[in-house]
């Protein structure tokens, strides 16, 4: 049992290790992982190795190709639009059914502050925050453990493909108004500009993939 137990942390620590330098960008999209050299490399056998690249690979941030091996997920336009058409869908829907307890949560005003910050520093560190920020408020605001537990999962997609989002400064803009309009309890509009939001986020996106295929 205790052996058992020992082998579930090791493989919760690869996990872990391995999804954030996928999300860093340590490791590369597309990059192929060798499960004996990475088991070399952090001095364990290859099993809990192997059992967190299928982990990974049930989140969609890896994908095995049968007799082949494990690679990091490449970004499609299919890709991006999944992860765009599941956005829409969880967090419309949250905005719409839950915005009092959004509008009403202790961290809506300090987010708002946080999102003008950006404007005048321009700091796109502390954009990537305050979007997580935001996005994470609207659909955990719904309580519901099953939404949370779907979107938390995406999220990490959502990380993955951030970089092409170059657009930060607008992307803030377009926060702001989102917030503005549900502390002006505007139901309808924070609607709209929560979806042309993410429509806009969806068009710089796949403008940049394109780009960057045609400049490898």
């Amino acid at each position: 049992m205790r052996k058992k137990l020992e082998i579930s942390l090791v493989r919760t620590k690869v996990y872990d290790l391995l999804k954030e330098e996928i999300l860093s960008g340590e490791i590369h999209l597309g990059q192929r992982l060798n499960v004996r050299k990475l088991s070399e490399e952090l001095g364990i056998s290859p099993t809990p190795v192997r059992d967190a690249l299928l982990a990974l690979s049930a989140d969609g941030l890896v994908r095995v190709v049968p007799r082949v091996g494990f690679f990091v997920t490449e970004l499609t336009e299919n890709y991006i639009n999944e992860i765009i058409e599941s956005r829409i869908m969880v967090e419309s829907f949250c905005l719409k059914k839950y915005f009092d307890e959004i509008r009403n949560s202790p961290d809506i005003l300090k987010l708002y502050d946080e999102v003008k910050k950006v404007i005048d520093t321009e700091n796109r560190k502390l954009f990537d925050e305050s979007d997580e920020v935001l996005h994470m408020l609207i659909v955990k605001s719904s309580s519901n453990k099953t939404i949370i537990d779907f979107y938390e999962k995406l999220w990490d997609k959502i990380d993955l493909v951030r970089h092409l989002n170059k657009r930060y400064l607008d992307s803030n803009k377009e926060h702001l108004s989102i917030i503005e309009s549900i502390l002006k309890n505007e139901k309808e509009s924070a609607i709209k500009f929560l979806l042309r939001h993410i429509e806009n986020v969806k068009d710089e996106t796949l403008k940049n993939l394109k780009t960057s295929k045609v400049t490898k």
